[in-house]
């Protein structure tokens, strides 16, 4: 067992400068390239399970450990969908699970096996600065959905007050032979899972990777149309002599009468949120840490629901045609149209359900355990989106002029004067979304036994919430696929 050191100590004992060396070589890294802070960077494509597995630095007794708390309830709820497939050959690769013929047929569109292995020797990570382990599968030409390994071999690893390392939705592989964690104050202002809080995060794709398209948030309903405005009342037919306004034809009933406005339309409904992203298994080896060691570990915040979209407004109702004085008579003027009624509030979309979550091994010295504190939070659901407010009725169609005065001998009809149309009725506001569902935090196992989860969500950093170091500054790049300086 190495003796512990102080903080910011700078150098690498023997056992753990061959064990450093060990690592690198059997990733097919050239161990004399690696003097100081230089970085060898390698994209293997692995072509079976067996060869996935041997990257595992698990010992045999931490396999059949591990195996033992594997499929815990977390992990078992999904044992009979896809996910479960990808659960067993993880069993496989990092514990001591076995591929059974069916599962191996259907996990064999992922080999071979896309692979990212960096080694480092030497590595600082400065205050409030954050070494990104990430890699996309842009680099192999595939859809961001589809796993990654991703394998980092440290020799040392000194991270400041604040600094953070984080890797998002890869399977990951994290040897470091001595992690020294400086001590420091959190920003007072930080909230919880901000930077500060923690100085190493496993956190899930930048993306959703359920079967749907576009944003994470569901954009919100379109608008109702408005109800077309009635007509206005015609009056009758009629041509000027010397002795007055005479009817050109007979008065039509209701033709002097404004038409109802028309109806609007609903609005259209939001769309669902999106399902979180998923966090990845991780297998985290520390040969020595020095100070104390925060881990978080997470799935994604489910998508909000977009909100409903307002119903149109109902269309007025026509005004009546005014009043008409006849050698025939007195024509009374036309009632106004009734409003339209306005259309429904679109309902809001339903929240995204949190993403799933992977198992994620700590092993480190057995007296050193103590040393690590997890926060392990679940994923959160997104809010349901609003629902969509009632179109507003149209107003009623005006009265046509000229029909408060008292009834003439001779009149046309009914002479007594004419009501106002009546306004349309409101739409209903539409029902807001449902909030999606919560997902259980990471299972999360220091030597192999587990760690209370978090009792709450959190909320985690987006990918561009903080400066990222990039893998490659300084490094030295080599490919097994011929590919120098990618």
């Amino acid at each position: 067992m190495p003796e512990t050191r102080a903080a910011g100590q700078a150098c690498l004992s023997d056992a753990q400068e061959r064990a450093f060396e060990r690592h690198a070589r059997r990733f097919g890294h050239e161990v004399g390239r690696l003097s100081g802070g230089a970085e060898l960077v390698s994209y293997p494509i692995v072509p079976s399970i067996v060869e996935v597995r041997a990257l595992s630095a698990a010992t045999p007794s931490e396999r059949h450990r591990r195996q033992q708390v594997f499929f815990n309830p977390v992990v078992a709820l999904r044992r009979s969908i896809g996910q479960g497939v990808h659960d067993r050959l993880e069993a496989a690769v990092f514990a001591d699970g076995t591929i059974v013929p069916a599962d191996e047929a259907r996990t064999g569109y992922h080999f071979p096996f896309p692979t990212r292995i960096v080694s480092v020797r030497h590595r600082e990570v400065r205050s409030g600065e954050s070494w990104d382990l990430s890699v996309r599968g842009d680099h192999w030409g595939l859809d961001d959905r589809d796993d990654i390994m991703n394998v980092v071999n440290v020799g040392r690893l000194r991270l400041e007050p604040g600094a953070t390392v984080l890797v998002r939705g890869n399977l990951l592989i994290l040897i470091v032979q001595q992690l020294i964690c400086e001590p420091g104050e959190p920003p007072e202002s930080a909230e919880p899972g901000e930077p500060g809080q923690y100085q190493l995060a496993i956190l899930p794709t930048p993306f959703s990777v359920d079967n749907d398209t576009g944003p994470r948030h569901g954009p919100g309903g379109p608008a109702g149309l408005d109800g077309a405005g009635g007509a206005e009342g015609v009056g009758a037919p009629t041509e000027r002599t010397w002795l007055g306004a005479r009817l050109l034809g007979p008065v039509v009933p209701g033709a002097a009468d404004g038409s109802d406005g028309g109806e609007a339309t609903a609005g259209g409904d939001g769309v669902k949120g999106r399902t979180g992203g998923a966090s990845k298994l991780a297998e985290i080896t520390i040969g020595e840490l020095a100070g104390s060691l925060t881990i978080l570990a997470t799935a994604g915040r489910g998508g909000d629901g977009g909100a409903g979209g307002p119903g149109g407004r109902g269309g007025n109702g026509g005004p009546g045609a005014p009043g008409q004085r006849t050698m025939e008579g007195f024509i009374p003027p036309g009632t106004g149209g009734d409003g339209g009624r306005g259309g429904d509030g679109g309902r809001g979309g339903r929240g995204g359900h949190g993403g799933i979550a992977s198992n994620v091994f700590v092993s480190l010295p057995p007296d050193q355990a103590a040393q690590v504190r997890v926060l392990a939070h679940p994923s959160g659901g997104g809010r349901g989106g609003r629902g969509g407010r009632g179109g507003r009725g149209g107003a009623g169609g005006q009265a046509g002029p000229g029909g408060a005065h008292a009834p003439e001998p001779g009149a046309v009809g009914v002479s007594r004067p004419r009501p106002d149309g009546s306004p349309g009725l409101s739409g209903a506001d539409g029902r807001p979304g449902r909030d999606g569902r919560a997902r259980a935090a990471p299972p999360v196992f220091v030597n192999e036994h587990a760690v209370e989860p978090m009792p709450a969500p959190t909320q985690v950093p987006p990918p561009d919430a903080v400066r990222s170091l990039d893998t490659r500054r300084g490094a030295v790049f080599t490919s097994t696929m011929g590919e120098e300086g990618q």
